[in-house]
């Protein structure tokens, strides 16, 4: 599986990649009244609607302090399960139950990495600062631990996946 990867304060995260459409960086979004915390607001990316989720506030972190440096943030963008169906019908089916376009606010950018199946491991039980049903799983890189995120669930859509 190749992961696009990214950070978000000390955490080195990752997402399939059959799953992004686009990385572009942040921009001005429009809020969204009423809506949760965690929703950053509506993007107009060429004619499209994006939904933008804070990752920071959905993980449940505090913003960054005022005195810390300004990160450069971006947006990583999503397929659509329509736009992932034309590629794997069964990542589709099983891991991108969206069907608008929406997209996650990162840190920084990081690379592409091919990552064996059998590499990936559960999380840890004492896995700290990010929320364990947020990780589909866990790689070490050069003393580094990669996470994978299991996005349906960080939308709030894992129930919605078909088998």
């Amino acid at each position: 599986m190749l992961v696009s990867t990214f950070t978000l304060g000390d955490l080195y995260l990752g997402i399939d990649i059959l799953l992004v459409r686009e990385i572009n960086r942040s921009m001005e979004c429009t809020p969204v009244p009423g809506s949760p915390d965690y929703i950053r607001g509506m993007l107009n990316i060429r004619g499209r609607v994006i939904t933008l989720f804070d990752l920071r506030s959905r993980l449940c972190w505090s913003k960054p302090d005022s005195g810390e440096a300004r990160v450069k943030q971006y947006n990583v963008i999503m397929k659509t399960r329509d736009e992932v169906m034309k590629i794997d019908h069964e990542l589709a089916m099983t891991k991108c139950p969206w069907e608008d376009p929406v997209g996650l606010a990162v840190d920084q950018l990081g690379d592409v990495r091919d990552i064996v199946d059998d590499n990936i491991l559960p999380p840890p039980a004492n896995l700290t600062g990010i929320a364990a049903d947020f990780v589909h799983g866990v790689v070490e890189f050069e003393r580094n631990l990669l996470i994978i995120l299991d996005v349906a669930t960080v939308l709030g859509l894992n129930n919605q996946a078909s088998s």
